[in-house]
């Protein structure tokens, strides 16, 4: 019973990998490619936290067995990282840790990322539902411009989303604008 959940899981990760390989300009939709992979494998840390230094002989057997675990899960997401990359990239990152090996593309790509941050801001600032269009679609489309914002090291707060989204109502909506910020 538990082998088609692992082939389902792997054909799932399989297919999302080979959506979006690494080549440079596409490192944002690169990376949530791999977090939603990570997420699912719950991997994730890894990229977040980097391998914690090794243990004295003394220490607890559940900090030696949490150490091994990130070590384990950090080697397994460097080869779904590797993979994921083109080949050049590959040749450049080869024996990194996850953790480094993510800060170092993110340094490489950090301008790139700016202007796709850049952007999407700009897009979710200019937004404005347009006559007759539907509430909920203009919502959904801001909700998913916030999420493509919200990164690691680029904080954005629900308040901010939520006056942002309120903002960029038509002046039809100002009483339910009001409503909404005077009973939150």
């Amino acid at each position: 019973m538990t082998t088609p959940t692992i082939t389902t899981s792997s054909l799932t990760i399989r297919s999302i990998l080979e959506k979006e390989k690494l080549s440079g300009p596409n490192f944002l939709a690169w990376f949530r490619e791999l977090r939603i992979v990570l997420k699912l494998k719950k991997k994730d840390y890894v990229l977040d936290e980097p391998i914690p230094e090794e243990l004295p002989q003394n220490a607890a057997n559940a900090l030696k067995d949490a150490r091994a675990k990130h070590v384990n899960d950090s080697t397994e997401v460097a080869c779904i990282v590797l993979e994921t990359m083109t080949s050049d990239l590959q040749k450049t990152f080869d024996f990194h840790e996850a953790f480094d090996m993510i800060e170092k593309i993110r340094i490489m790509f950090q301008v790139q990322a700016k202007q796709e941050r850049f952007e999407t801001l700009n897009d979710f600032i200019g937004c404005k539902i347009t006559k007759g269009s539907y509430v909920s679609a203009h919502v959904l489309k801001m909700k998913d411009y916030t999420k493509q914002l919200v990164r690691p090291r680029f904080p954005f707060g629900d308040e901010l989303a939520t006056y942002a989204i309120l903002a960029s109502l038509a002046n039809s909506f100002n009483q339910f604008v009001l409503n909404f910020t005077m009973n939150d």
